[in-house]
């Protein structure tokens, strides 16, 4: 996925298609090629540029006459809106243990993603091989993280210790931050943890820039998210032998590294742009659609995060 977050392939849109069915049919077909492929690390994906005229637009439903009609341009309206998340703030005295369980009552209380969507239709797609949903809490310190994640072959792969691995390439989550809120791909963060709780963090400048080529590096990997983290598998790792259930991530992410952010940590109120992914192969799910507006780095189509302070404990 991304360039760091792999390379996912751009999502071709149907500009020209002739006709409405014509756009239906491309749409629906780029939207399940491209969450589902992996994304090529050289060249356009998921850190090369969209595809000149790639503009991204809303999946087209199929034409429709009076009522229907308007009904589709509402469905197409409500999957290109950018997704929101209102998150509640750990209670004075309240503690998250990270241990991958995601067992405290906070978490059971926590603002929550909901299932995943399919990036380029924007809607559940049980086809695809791995699927999640993401809880968020904060306090004055900390960005608190946990990922239950769906997977039938729990992949790692990687040498244990391994700094800044390309784990979009088997099994990862990914979460993207650009704190300013302002959705223009300036001074952004992502972050990835696989089944072997290893991480890959980064800096961006501008969407997917710097970048050293198609193996990297891919921003600025010495930056540290200072973050501790923790995973639980449901499954084996690395065993074809059995079939899994998935896995869960749980983290805990420092404000004070988030050093480009305008405020840090945010004051209640503030709305930082945040995705969430659950990853396999280059390819993926994700919390709110990319819908053909390039890839997965690309900011605008980042969810609005808003931190509230009501509290939990």
């Amino acid at each position: 996925m991304r360039g760091p977050c792999c390379r996912r392939r751009s999502f071709d849109d149907a500009h020209d298609a002739h006709d409405a069915r014509a756009v239906a049919r491309a749409l629906v077909m780029v939207g399940a090629v491209a969450a589902a492929a992996s994304c090529s690390r050289g060249g356009g994906g998921e850190q090369g540029a969209a595809p000149a005229g790639s503009a991204g637009r809303a999946p087209a439903a199929s034409a429709g006459v009076g009522a229907g009609r308007g009904a589709d341009a509402e469905a197409r309206r409500q999957l290109a809106s950018v997704k929101e998340l209102a998150v509640r703030k750990l209670a004075p005295g309240a503690a998250i243990a990270i241990d991958g369980q995601l067992d405290e009552p906070a978490w059971h209380a926590a603002a929550t993603t909901g299932p995943f969507v399919n990036v380029g239709t924007g809607r559940e797609d049980r086809s695809l091989p791995t699927q999640g949903e993401a809880r968020l809490l904060w306090d004055d310190g900390f960005l608190y993280v946990g990922f239950d994640v769906s997977d039938r072959t729990i992949t790692g792969g990687f040498p244990e210790g391994a700094r800044d691995p390309h784990l979009w390439e088997r099994d990862t989550v990914e979460v993207m931050i650009d704190p300013d809120g302002d959705g223009d791909n300036k001074d952004y963060y992502e972050i990835q943890i696989n089944p072997q709780n290893l991480v890959f963090d980064s800096q961006f400048d501008d969407y997917n820039a710097p970048r050293g080529g198609p193996s990297g590096p891919f921003g600025h990997e010495e930056w540290s998210a200072g973050l501790a983290s923790a995973v639980a598998l449901r499954g084996t790792l690395d065993d074809g032998s059995d079939e899994d259930r998935g896995y869960v991530v749980e983290a805990k992410i420092p404000w004070s590294s988030f050093t480009k952010a305008k405020a840090a940590p945010p004051a209640p109120g503030d709305a930082w742009r945040m995705n969430f992914y659950a990853m396999q192969n280059n390819g993926g799910a994700a919390w709110s659609p990319i819908l053909g507006e390039g890839n997965f780095h690309r900011a605008r189509r980042f969810g609005r995060v808003r931190f509230v302070a009501i509290a939990v404990d």
